[in-house]
């Protein structure tokens, strides 16, 4: 056996800029061999097969599947086009590793989840902020006794505006953003203080741009705020979060730095290479979770079944927008 053939022989469907500028690059964190690329624009699906070291690329991806020998498949796209194909690909008997949002409804990705489980697939989705480098750190400090219970999380995730380009295939700028950000922190809550019991709202709507004051109750009995935005400035980071035990906490900025404060001695880590790097972000080890999931034939973290409770999330979310209605808005 050659060592390509111990990695998991993938293809990837979209090759725009997330896929060049955040999925691919961080491949070589994983046990993957990129195949090939497709993308309906053959030029660039030439471009990033040479770039990023894939044997062959397509601009169909049934000729993909015809002519490869491929365990699964990355499909990174909006999640309007992608439903079909990552139906298709289930019903061909492949891995998917999806972007987020998961879907563009929950019932879209209850639907997903259950052609997943019926196929005997992993279909895993990219909330790769659970996987970041501050993130996995603080969940290993929640679990030291020092710590203790989580008592109250406060997170902040703000964004520009979802105009032009950005705003493709969505409704609007608002519900691009509610659909395509909100749902990462929606998700970190989530899996940094357990089931989300009751959510109450208030928010502001000015022109393209929404920004929503969230107050959380977790069915553990503790309770966080959550600050959305898509008033600020893009290209700057925008992730912090705060979690308060008995005693200590921790302040993560960005998805690299961590602080945590005890009573004995703080510590702080911080970055030590590229922003961006998969590592950091966690792109890489999602990647990698993917793949040992596939392995171990089990579920991933971030399966698309953990995924609609954050859609439902989101789902409340942005039909009170909508309504213009304020107060509680979620109960589980």
């Amino acid at each position: 056996m050659t060592g390509d053939e111990r990695l998991l022989q993938v293809g990837c469907i979209g090759a725009g800029a997330m896929a060049t500028w955040a999925i691919l690059p961080a491949l070589h964190f994983a046990p993957i061999r990129l195949v090939a690329v497709c993308d309906l624009d053959v030029e660039r699906a030439k471009h990033a097969a040479g770039r990023f070291g894939a044997s062959n690329y397509y601009g169909d991806y049934r000729d993909m599947w015809e002519k490869e020998a491929l365990d699964a498949v990355i499909v990174q796209m909006h999640p309007g086009p992608r439903r079909p194909i990552v139906l298709d690909a289930l019903a061909a008997g492949y891995h998917v590793f999806v972007p987020k949002p998961p879907a563009s409804t929950s019932v879209e990705a209850a639907e997903l989840a259950a052609a997943a489980e019926s196929a005997g697939r992993v279909l895993m989705v990219n909330f790769q902020r659970r996987f970041s480098f501050a993130v996995r750190r603080a969940r290993e400090k929640m679990q030291e006794p020092g710590f203790g219970a989580l008592t109250q999380l406060s997170s902040s995730f703000c964004s520009g505006l979802f105009t032009g380009e950005r705003g493709q295939s969505y409704d609007d700028p608002v519900h691009a953003f509610l659909l395509d950000m909100a749902p990462h922190h929606l998700d970190l809550a989530r899996h940094l203080a357990g089931e989300v019991a009751q959510v109450s709202l208030h928010h502001h709507l000015s022109g393209d741009g929404v920004a929503l004051a969230l107050a959380l109750k977790f069915e553990s009995g503790a309770v966080g705020t959550m600050q959305l935005s898509s008033f600020r400035i893009w290209w700057r980071n925008y992730d912090r979060i705060e979690l308060t035990g008995r005693g200590e906490y921790l302040v993560l900025d960005d998805l690299w730095r961590l602080k945590h404060y005890t009573e004995a001695a703080n510590t702080f880590t911080e970055n030590w290479s590229d922003e961006r790097s998969g590592e950091l972000t966690g792109d890489g080890p999602c990647l990698a979770e993917f793949v040992a999931a596939i392995r171990e034939s089990r579920q991933p973290m971030c399966s698309m079944r953990d995924a609609v409770e954050t859609m439902r999330l989101y789902e409340a979310i942005y039909d009170a927008v909508r309504a213009d209605r304020h107060g509680v808005v979620y109960q589980r």
